[in-house]
């Protein structure tokens, strides 16, 4: 099985998201599609909301079905567990018991937005929320991406060959033969050999834009690279002294 990698990757932004109204740091995952948040920062005018509250929030338009649970649990605890997050709330709409309906991000800007990425996962699928349609057509979108595109290669390179020609714009071809993260979320795609051999070829995804391939490709898509075969466009640099791309 071949995968495409293409470097020049989809954001979330362009849909036109307004921006997060609320900071704070997930106290617990409830389930698939809620959690549960202590508030640290209001950083836009919204009343009835103060630091310190702790509030349950539902992704809007986020929907899994029962035999998905535990995945959609588990899905979701990996994405958002313990960690800062920033909301966009519906204040004219609730859901059943209560809870805030949301838009989840992970950064403060509004790129990566939780409902998004989920719905983009075979475990989840884009239901509406009846009052709550602010972003149906991006979550629409996410529920049903159309196929990463193909990719036009004019120059090919296989992994073994692509240091020979840095400073050229080409694909470059390989068998995934080790992966790695950063501490700061980089992630590393080693073709051919595995790391820290020295003549390995690898492909390099900054952590601000880990995100976005997690969009198209899943939740830790280097996980399942293993032993695959990946195809690559961009250009050949040298990383810490190294080919790479």
């Amino acid at each position: 099985m071949r995968i495409v990698f293409v470097l020049l990757v989809l954001g979330v932004s362009f849909f036109g998201i307004a921006g997060p109204q609320l900071a704070g740091r997930v106290e617990r995952v409830v389930a698939g599609n809620t959690i549960s948040v202590r508030i640290e920062a209001v950083l836009a005018p919204l009343s009835g909301f103060s630091p310190g509250t702790v509030i349950q929030a539902r992704y809007v338009g986020v929907s899994f079905s029962e035999a998905e649970a535990d995945n959609a649990y588990a899905l979701n605890s990996l994405l958002v567990g313990e960690k800062q997050v920033f909301l966009e709330v519906e204040e004219k709409a609730r859901a059943e018991g209560g809870s805030v309906l949301a838009y989840v991000f992970l950064d403060r800007e509004g790129w990566l937005m939780v409902n998004a990425i989920l719905v983009a996962t075979p475990v989840f699928s884009f239901v509406p929320t009846p009052g709550a349609n602010r972003y149906d057509h991006l979550l629409k979108y996410f529920d049903n991406p159309p196929s990463p595109p193909s990719l036009v290669c004019s120059v090919l390179y296989s992994w073994n060959e692509a240091g020979l020609h840095v400073g050229e714009r080409a694909c470059v071809e390989g068998p995934v033969a080790s992966v790695g993260t950063s501490r700061g979320g980089d992630v590393f795609l080693n073709l051919g050999k595995p790391y820290p051999d020295p003549n390995r070829f690898t492909l390099f995804i900054p952590a601000r834009h880990v995100g976005k391939f997690e969009v198209v490709f899943g939740p830790r898509f280097w996980t399942n690279l293993l032993g695959r075969t990946v195809l690559a466009q961009g250009e050949i640099r040298l990383y810490q002294g190294g080919p790479g791309d």
